[in-house]
């Protein structure tokens, strides 16, 4: 059984600079909504049995421009981990500070973020799981953060694949389970 996690495409958005925390959260909604650049990734998809993609357009999208003649299964279950403000302020702050925060706070369980750190491995759980019940070699079109807590999970398992701690967008990268 293998499991190729690809990464969306690059989605069409311009973060700005700094952003007030109602901006952020609106940006972050943007983000979440906006269209693609498609690329042509050159994937051989003759091995793949199943297809699943996130609820999230831009792994929707991604999916359609492969153009690959299998169903794909839309779960929650591989949704980009949400980040949220991590206080309420007028004043601006530099982008990478709000998903910086937001990520310390997700790491520590802090309930401020829509999804802790707790609920994500829950998640991976509940996938690797199901994967391994259906014993498929499947395709997974999900996100970059996602992807990297998603790796762990996998490492965990005993899963052997390119260790990243950072996916490329259109980039595929396969796991299977290591013998023994």
């Amino acid at each position: 059984m293998n499991i190729y996690l690809m990464r969306h495409f690059k989605v069409d958005f311009g973060w700005k600079k700094k952003y007030s925390s109602k901006e952020f959260k609106i940006a972050c909604e943007e983000y979440d909504n906006c269209d693609i650049i498609i690329q042509n990734i050159g994937f051989d998809s003759k091995d793949i049995q199943q297809i699943y993609i996130s609820d999230l357009i831009r792994s929707d999208l991604s999916y359609k421009a492969l153009k690959i003649g299998i169903k794909a299964d839309k779960t929650e279950l591989i949704n980009e981990v949400p980040i949220a403000p991590f206080i309420n302020t007028k004043f601006k702050l530099p982008t990478f500070i709000w998903m910086a925060f937001g990520r310390i706070q997700w790491l520590l369980n802090i309930k401020k973020q829509p999804e802790i750190r707790y609920d994500t491995l829950k998640k991976n759980e509940i996938l690797i799981r199901r994967l391994e019940k259906e014993n498929n070699d499947t395709l997974i079109i999900g996100h970059g953060f996602y992807f990297s807590q998603l790796k762990r999970a996998l490492k965990k398992r005993k899963y052997s694949g390119k260790g990243k701690s950072h996916y490329k967008n259109g980039e595929i990268v396969k796991f299977n389970k290591a013998s023994g």
